[in-house]
């Protein structure tokens, strides 16, 4: 008798323990949330994450922080006029975005490719300055070569912003995906409308 209720006894221990590390078969997997550190070193990695057959002769930051790579853009008075310019952002949208931001350009035509990664200064606006940006660049009078398309891309606290030639903004959501695997394209859209 001691063996038969030993026996019962170890096999509902096993099967009690057996479900216990093991998760409903439905339920999707998530993505570990992306932590970032720094602007220019999340952007850091996804230019690295490109590989240097995909990418190309550029510059990164402000005056003072230029070089070769993402590079940080202090958000001041006397740079945003600059930043504004470049990534094409109108007074609003550059009051939503933080100081923690870097920027690339293609070194030869800003339109070919121009971007930013900057921090949000309320992350429940994510949507709002994406389709916000979309128009501005879509709105543009473009005179000396016409960009393919526009996209941001939410991480985290930040938004990933370009506009430029396809392939080598496709290459950017590519390498930003590999990097932050819960980042999402909030903006895929044409750069100029018909």
């Amino acid at each position: 008798m001691k063996k038969i209720i030993t026996a019962l006894l170890t096999l509902t221990m096993a099967a009690s323990l057996a479900g216990c590390g093991s998760k409903p078969a439905d339920e999707p997997t998530k993505s570990p949330e992306t932590m970032i550190e720094s602007a220019v070193d999340f952007y850091t990695e996804v230019w690295d994450a490109l590989g240097e057959d995909r990418q190309f002769a550029a510059v990164g930051g402000d005056a003072e922080h230029e070089a070769e790579a993402p590079a940080k853009f202090a958000m001041t008075d006397e740079n945003k006029e600059t930043f504004e310019y470049l990534l094409h952002v109108n007074d609003e949208l550059y009051d939503m975005l933080d100081d923690d931001t870097a920027t690339l350009q293609h070194m030869m035509n800003t339109n070919t490719f121009s971007s930013a990664f900057a921090k949000l200064k309320d992350t429940s606006k994510a949507e709002e300055f994406a389709e916000d940006y979309k128009a501005e660049i879509q709105g543009q009078h473009w005179m000396c070569g016409f960009p393919d398309k526009v996209v941001v891309i939410s991480v985290a606290d930040y938004v990933m912003m370009a506009y430029g030639a396809e392939e080598c903004v496709d290459d950017l959501v590519e390498a930003c995906s590999e990097v932050a695997p819960d980042s999402t394209v909030l903006v895929d859209a044409p750069a100029v409308l018909d």
